[in-house]
């Protein structure tokens, strides 16, 4: 999809992802229940569905709309890393929330049973489709802010930059405002049996680990907009902070100070610190190539 969008196809992108999960969705369903095929059903139709998305995204090599050919040239490592470097960031994003998630799950177990480690298990499910909400925004923005940046127009990459703050910006907004005015609702849904210590367990959670959405926006914006103007070395050093080392640390010493409280503290505290270090990069790199609208 990546390669889609960079080549002057998003739409065949979004059709690719959408072919990808309606199928999976729709797979699940007959090999579960028309054809009772249980368990290996679901992972058939999980594996299946990838398949079907390459198979619409290879439709801009057949019809002729690609631009980039595979040529065979010799391994170079430094074009090597300068080719892998804008990817870095959103590569440690991907890889660090497993991570995230062992650890947060161990830490709950600990302070507050498995009742905890449920309650979690709601938080992060809900939190998951608002990261992807995110993780399009950026992956989107990505290419425009290259192609602007690469023409050297430092107007229309500042332009971008900050229609996308502001989408991204009034999202976390919603977000979180219906997370404050919607909790007990949405935790119901994962609630069936109403547990009462899960519920308040949840709904605590969802309304305190919701609040880094109002920065999440700005971070995951700050590294694709890093990546695009060649400084990937930055962009990696925020996700890792962000998606790995700092919010372990931040997480373990909260629930040491805490408790459960702490525990889901430690995603809005990261986010905010994130923000505040992306600030100072932009500020510490205000030069001409770098436009003016991140730091305003």
């Amino acid at each position: 999809m990546a390669f889609l969008r960079n080549d002057g196809n998003p739409r065949l992108a979004m059709c690719d992802m959408l072919a990808g999960s309606l199928a999976n969705i729709a797979l699940d369903y007959l090999f579960v229940y028309p054809l009772d095929m249980g368990l290996f059903g679901a992972a058939l139709a999980t594996g299946l569905a990838p398949v079907i998305g390459l198979a619409v995204s290879s439709l801009h090599i057949v019809t002729g709309r690609a631009r980039f050919h595979l040529t065979r040239d010799g391994l170079r490592l430094r074009e090597l890393g300068r080719n892998v470097g804008p990817g870095l960031s959103a590569c440690v994003n991907e890889c660090s929330s497993g991570m995230v998630l062992m650890v947060f799950n161990l830490l709950l177990l600990q302070t507050a049973g498995s009742t905890g480690v449920a309650a979690y298990g709601i938080v992060a499910n809900l939190a998951l489709v608002v990261l992807s909400v995110f993780t399009g925004m950026s992956q989107g923005i990505q290419p425009l802010l290259s192609r602007a940046y690469g023409r050297g127009d430092r107007k229309e990459t500042a332009a971008l930059l900050r229609k996308g703050l502001v989408l991204s910006g009034g999202v976390g907004l919603a977000v979180l405002t219906t997370a404050l005015l919607a909790a007990p609702t949405l935790v119901s849904w994962f609630n069936s049996e109403g547990d009462p210590l899960l519920q308040s367990l949840a709904e605590e959670g969802l309304r305190l680990y919701f609040v880094g959405f109002l920065c999440v926006g700005y971070n995951y914006l700050t590294a694709a907009f890093l990546s695009a103007t060649e400084r990937a070395g930055a962009a990696c050093a925020l996700s890792t902070f962000r998606g790995c080392m700092g919010v372990i640390l931040i997480a373990c010493f909260f629930a040491w100070c805490f408790g459960v409280t702490g525990i889901w503290l430690a995603f809005p505290v990261v986010e905010l610190a994130t923000a505040l270090l992306g600030r100072l990069v932009q500020r510490r790199r205000r030069t001409a190539e770098v436009p003016e609208g991140l730091c305003a």
